[in-house]
């Protein structure tokens, strides 16, 4: 048998309850914590635990002021992973788009991508799983931030996407240039590794959910106690060889994560089992 609830715990749930069924809608203001002191009858340190704990689930922003707490939207970004990548799918190089934009974009939303930092770095002991190579052997990070708006939403970092690479792959250049050293968005029909000469025949996913170090933190503006999904796509090419691995990064409760999976014709067939005479 549940215990009794705690007074900062019924505060809580009421609130919340108001904000699942919309009675506290997106971008509305929640109470004061003087004028829920003087509708509960609490002391204002209750009624800051309950509020505090609204934060860290993310449902209630940590303004101050005139402006108060107000109800965040709470919209999910869709990110099809099933023809990610995949199919003839070619990225758009007039208006430089790429495929998670044109995704985004299939969606409603504005998108913007930024290229923050393509540097040369020592292999993690992650990074040098996903390559399959020694820990510290030398790749390239590109980092790319990739950024969301609607109307009625304010733009927002939707994802930390950093493609990590070996660094002979890196330096490889078309018509002069290396595409995978370039500070700036670079699109090419099929992708940049297709046109440095890499089939990837294979794709490798995957998933975790983990707390944000303190940099990924500050970047995605998450609330405290909020954790980061993180999808890790291994590229394998003809040869076998791992040529990159793209890692994202996203709030946990901000992105929805979809996959299609065809199930084969012929499978297994589990018989029921028989009865005893």
């Amino acid at each position: 048998m549940a215990g009794a609830r705690t007074r900062w715990e019924i505060v809580y749930d009421d609130l919340r309850t108001s904000i699942d069924q919309g009675e506290l809608p997106p971008d509305a203001r929640i109470p004061s914590e003087m004028e829920l002191v003087e509708q509960y009858g609490y002391s204002r340190q209750t009624i800051r635990a309950a509020i505090t704990r609204l934060e860290q689930d993310g449902l209630v922003t940590t303004g101050a002021g005139s402006l108060g707490r107000r109800v965040r939207r709470r919209e999910p970004i869709r990110w099809n992973l099933t023809k990610f990548e995949l199919g003839a799918y070619s990225d758009d190089v007039v208006n430089q788009v790429d495929q998670w934009e044109a995704d985004a974009q299939s969606e409603g939303w504005t998108t913007r991508q930024v290229v923050t930092d393509v540097t040369e770095l020592a292999a993690t002991t992650e990074v040098a799983r996903y390559l399959d190579c020694e820990t510290g052997c030398r790749v390239v990070r590109r980092r790319r931030l990739r950024y969301v708006s609607k109307p009625g939403t304010p733009e927002q970092l939707a994802m930390i996407a950093d493609t990590w690479t070996p660094v002979d792959i890196a330096r490889m250049e078309i018509d002069g240039v290396a595409p995978l050293l370039q500070r700036t968005n670079v699109v090419y029909p099929g992708g940049i590794y297709r046109a440095l000469g890499f089939r990837q025949v294979q794709f490798r996913d995957e998933l975790q959910v983990r707390m944000p170090t303190p940099d990924e933190a500050q970047l995605l503006d998450v609330q405290v106690g909020t954790p980061v999904g993180q999808h890790a796509r291994i590229g394998v090419d003809v040869s076998g060889r791992r040529v990159r691995v793209l890692i994202s990064v996203f709030p946990g409760d901000r992105q929805r994560l979809r996959y299609d999976l065809d199930v084969p014709e012929h499978r297994p067939v589990d018989h029921p089992a028989t009865e005893e005479a």
